[in-house]
Parts: C-alpha cells; sequence; structure tokens
C-alpha cells in the first residue's frame, strides 16, 4: 500500500492510497460527530523543533554540562523515534531524561566518559528501547532497567549526575529560544543563546476540513498549556476549538489515561468521536478508553512516519491509518457525506 503502509493486512480495507481502515470500524466513520486531535505530529511537523530539541539537549548536557569529551552525536532527532515506539514517553522532557541515563548507564559499564567510545560500544538504543517497550514503556521502566543493571555505588553516581530539573531547562530554551522562553516557562535562557526551535515548526492541518466538525473539536496533546497555546496561534487554530476542549500535559490526566477523552467527549456530547494521534499513547488511550462503562464511542487514528511502523499500529489494533492526518479527515467527511 503505497510508500508508507506496506502489504496486506487481515481485517484492513485499503480505502485509497496510503490509507488503511480496520473493517469491523468502517461502518462507524460515517457516524463521527467528534473530532479529537493530538498536535505534533498531527497538526504541526515537530521533526525540527522537539526532536532537534531532544538530539540537542542530550548532547550539551553531556558536553557542556558534564564536560565529557567527544564529537560523536549521542542521539539523532530521528533516532528518538525509537523510545517514542517503545511507548510511555508522551512528555518529552521525560523522553530526554531517559536518553540522558540511558548513556549515564553506559558510562559506568564502560568506565568510560568518552562520546564517541559510549556511542559506539555497548548496549545499542535500539535494543535498550526494545526492552522497555517489552516492559510497558515509560520512564519509570527505563530507570528501573537501567539503575538495576548496577551496583550501589555506579547507581550513587548515576544518580547524581542525573539533574533532571537542569536537562529540563537547557530543552526549554533549546526549544523556546530567546524569542520564546519568558512567555513559555518564565525565565530568561542562561545556557542557550538563540532562536527557539519552535519557528521552525510547519503546520500539517489543513483547517479548512475542521469546519463540519465545529463545535465538536478538542485537543488532547502532551505539550503544557502554554506550549499548547503558541502551538494554536500559530497554526491558526486559536479561534476554531475553545479553551476547555484543549487538555494540556500539565493538566492533571495524560495519555495514555483514557480520563482525557472522557473529559472533552463529555463537554462536546460525543457519540462517536475520533482521536487522531501519531504514538502509541495515543492509541493506546483510544484503547483504555474503550475498557470504560460509557455509551461514547471513540475511534483512533494514527498519522504513520515511516511505512514499517504500520505494523506495530496494526498490532495493536488501530482503526485507521494514514501517512497524512488530512487524509484521514478526507475519508471521515466523505463517509458522513461531507456534513
Amino acid at each position: 500500500m503505497g510508500a508508507l503502509v506496506k502489504g496486506k493486512f487481515e481485517g484492513y480495507r485499503e480505502i485509497e492510497p496510503d490509507l488503511l481502515v480496520k473493517e469491523a470500524s468502517l461502518d462507524l466513520l460515517s457516524e463521527i460527530d467528534s473530532l479529537v486531535l493530538d498536535i505534533d505530529g498531527v497538526v504541526i511537523d515537530v521533526s525540527q523543533s522537539f526532536r532537534v530539541a531532544m538530539s540537542k539537549t542530550v548532547q550539551h548536557y553531556f558536553s557542556k554540562v558534564l564536560g565529557w569529551p567527544g564529537e560523536t552525536t549521542l542521539i539523532t532527532p530521528e533516532e528518538t523515534q525509537a523510545f517514542k515506539l517503545a511507548g510511555g514517553f508522551n512528555n518529552d522532557w521525560e523522553l530526554t531524561y531517559a536518553i540522558v541515563l540511558f548513556y549515564l548507564g553506559k558510562a559506568e559499564k564502560l568506565f568510560a566518559t568518552y562520546l564517541d567510545y559510549l556511542r559506539e560500544r555497548g548496549q545499542k538504543i535500539e535494543d535498550f528501547t526494545a526492552k522497555v517497550a517489552q516492559e510497558g514503556g515509560g520512564l519509570e521502566v527505563a530507570g528501573r532497567l537501567t539503575l538495576g543493571s548496577l551496583n550501589e555505588a555506579q547507581r550513587r553516581n548515576v544518580v547524581e549526575l542525573w539533574r533532571k530539573d537542569e536537562i529540563k531547562q537547557i530543552f526549554q530554551e533549546y526549544y523556546a529560544g530567546i524569542d520564546h522562553c519568558e512567555r513559555l516557562y518564565g525565565f530568561k535562557p542562561t545556557h542557550i543563546k538563540e532562536k527557539g526551535l519552535l519557528n521552525a515548526e510547519r503546520i500539517l492541518l489543513d483547517k479548512s476540513l475542521l469546519a463540519p466538525f465545529l463545535p465538536r473539536v478538542a485537543v488532547v496533546t502532551g505539550r503544557t498549556k502554554k506550549e499548547a497555546q503558541v502551538a494554536l496561534e500559530r497554526s491558526g487554530l486559536v479561534d476554531f476549538i475553545s479553551p476547555e476542549l484543549v487538555l494540556s500535559d500539565d493538566g492533571g490526566l495524560r495519555k495514555p489515561d483514557p480520563g482525557v477523552l472522557l473529559d472533552v467527549g463529555s463537554r462536546m456530547k460525543t457519540g462517536v468521536g475520533i482521536y487522531i494521534g501519531d504514538t502509541l499513547d495515543d492509541l493506546r488511550t483510544v484503547k483504555n478508553f474503550g475498557g470504560l462503562q460509557t455509551e461514547m464511542v471513540f475511534l483512533s487514528g494514527i498519522v504513520l512516519r515511516k511505512a514499517e511502523e504500520s505494523q506495530i499500529y496494526i498490532k495493536e489494533n488501530a482503526d485507521v491509518l494514514s501517512k497524512n492526518v488530512n487524509d484521514i479527515l478526507s475519508v471521515v467527511l466523505d463517509k458522513r457525506g461531507r456534513r
């Protein structure tokens, strides 16, 4: 199926090139009355912002803060996807903490601080994230696997160097920069003196496709409230979506807690909704919602990054998969008769 979804999958139908729908969910598409969107990877392309911020933060922390020698990039923006696919890393700060912890643990095992050596020797990122995925995903699992493999003295060393508040601040400074840091986070940058990576974000969503769903359009995001506000402003959606229908990561409930969908679904009086995201946490939010005692129904829409990822989401019973959020919305509108 096209460039992003490869192969034939039992129980799925190819509606158009690069778009698969689970056959059991086809009839429900025409009944969708509410739309819930993730921001990152759905409304906005963050491959040059958050993903780059993770990579740069890790590098800066080891090179500039800890002063470890070496030039090799410890993790590329593309490689951060391995953590996303492990699940449990909807929060990019926590994902960055996990990367730093991974390398601190490697340093103890290899008795080395030279970055080139740490990158090439010992456990690989993909092997570590595979184990994290097997154990359920997330920072807690990553921490247990890393610290649990060390002796007591090594654990003390790692914990002493794993300064999460400082890691988060560096991340925030890279992302927001000298132009947005005070507004978003309330402080002036001290580590990074350049414009924020958020300026590189690109709009993915065709907002004209939202009109038939209004006012039943909500956002559930791993961003903070202020980050979400900036994203909605930059994408031209701030006047489309009611503030009470924007749930952020600092608002209490967090994905994959199904309560986030119960909250916005109840406010919108949803009959059948679709939540469109781009990670396992997004999909599992919908799956977990299915276990609640409620008459509301939510389908899952997944925006794919790479062809091989389609199999991961199909294994998890995603309802709709496509390379493009606009294609998902167009298919739903077609099934509804464009109303």
